[in-house]
């Protein structure tokens, strides 16, 4: 990562607690025809870091299993001198599994860092496990925005890619990600129905 990605996403993280409001830049895909909703108020993003998978399952907004479909320019956060700029991007995902089981939602909106600055400049991210790949699959564990129809994944934690029937995590090493890295799909689906069904009760 270069060292000027480095300092503006370091500046972005001891802004956590700060809300940050960005109109996006629309438009429409041609292939997808998938529509971005028009405004967005967006919370900031933080890492948050989970002890166990149960932790993670409870805290979240919503689970889901759902195929990237779509990917289109978002906001651009600014440092507080204006000089640097990290873009980020909305990815949508079109629903395959709703474990946390809300209704209405078949195209689910996620922000996150990376793309193209307003200089033209390609950002890239892999904190968070890099950019979504149209057309794969991924279980998301997600985070609703304080305002507006966007999610994000809550840290590297809360993503994992099906390769091959399988689950994959972005650190398989990870305690909470261990849980699930590697597992066949239905398999992890069932045990993070069970411990959300668990959650729910408590």
């Amino acid at each position: 990562m270069k060292r000027k990605n480095f300092l503006i996403l370091t500046i972005l993280v001891a802004l956590c607690g700060l809300s940050v409001s960005a109109m996006l830049g629309l438009q429409q895909h041609q292939d997808e025809k998938v529509q971005v909703p028009s405004r967005s108020k967006s919370a900031a993003v933080w890492k948050e870091v989970y002890k166990n998978p149960d932790d993670m399952v409870k805290s979240v907004d919503t689970i889901v299993l759902a195929q990237a479909i779509d990917r289109q320019p978002g906001r651009i956060a600014y440092s507080s001198n204006g000089e640097d700029a990290l873009p980020f991007e909305i990815v949508a995902f079109r629903v395959v599994d709703d474990i946390t089981g809300k209704k209405g939602e078949g195209i689910i909106y996620v922000e996150r860092a990376g793309g193209t600055d307003d200089a033209g400049n390609q950002v890239y991210l892999d904190a968070d496990g890099g950019d979504f790949e149209i057309g794969n699959s991924y279980l998301l564990f997600l985070k609703r925005q304080e305002d507006g129809p966007y999610y994000y994944q809550v840290n590297d934690q809360g993503r994992y890619q099906v390769e091959g029937g399988r689950f994959k995590g972005v650190d398989k090493d990870d305690p909470v990600s261990v849980f699930l890295h590697n597992r066949p799909v239905e398999e992890g689906l069932q045990m993070v129905k069970e411990k959300r069904n668990k959650a729910d009760k408590n």
